[in-house]
């Protein structure tokens, strides 16, 4: 299936759960259990993307998170699969990607 370009968003938006850059954890898998790899599940990353297939009935509020794992690649998930990273975690994965850029 080819997703229409402009329902992906790569920029904050009022309303959403999350927010662009913001780590995450996969937490659970949906009902659907062919809809997730398996192999994001207990794995942090980093949210790179907001998808809305219907807009009329997902924006603001429920859209598919975009998320980037290192060493595994990117992957579609509901906001219910995700939870927030801890601060600490959260402070941690800044530090080391400020300190691979220098």
């Amino acid at each position: 299936m080819i997703q229409d370009p402009s329902l992906i968003v790569v920029e904050d938006v009022d309303g959403a759960p999350v927010r662009m850059g913001e780590s995450v954890k996969v937490v659970s898998v949906s009902a659907d259990d062919s809809s997730m790899d398996r192999h994001f599940l207990g794995r942090t990353g980093v949210v790179v993307a907001l998808v809305f297939d219907e807009p009329r009935l997902q924006f603001p509020h429920d859209p598919l998170i975009q998320v980037r794992v290192d060493g595994l690649g990117e992957d579609l998930f509901f906001p219910e699969e995700l939870e927030l990273a801890p601060e600490w975690a959260r402070r941690r994965l800044s530090e080391l990607r400020q300190s691979t850029r220098v």
